[in-house]
């Protein structure tokens, strides 16, 4: 039988923990020059991105890494690194800025 696909399974850090929509998206401006406005209920992954309002996803190419913004019920909304590569880079980019 197939593993449920869970965002556990994705991150690799926590940049922030508990934290605010608008401190998450200024963290997103600080650390990645590249960044879009991703929606409530997105897919990443396959997985829903379960945020309170649009947020930010930052691509920092050059460490090959996504930030990426996600509320867990019981731990509130953090902000995560995902380790990526080019394709899903490109991939990100051209379906947030719709290229």
């Amino acid at each position: 039988m197939p593993e449920d696909i869970c965002f556990n399974r994705f991150w690799t850090e926590i940049l922030l923990r508990n934290s605010t929509p608008r401190r998450c998206d200024n963290r997103v401006k600080k650390a990645c020059r590249e960044y879009y406005v991703i929606s409530p209920g997105a897919l990443f992954r396959g997985v829903p991105i379960q945020i309170p309002v649009p947020m930010l996803v930052g691509i920092d190419e050059e460490k090959k890494r996504l930030l990426v913004p996600f509320r867990k019920p019981c731990y509130g909304l953090s902000l995560y690194v995902i380790e990526s590569d080019s394709r899903e880079i490109g991939e990100i980019r051209k379906e947030l800025a719709g290229i």
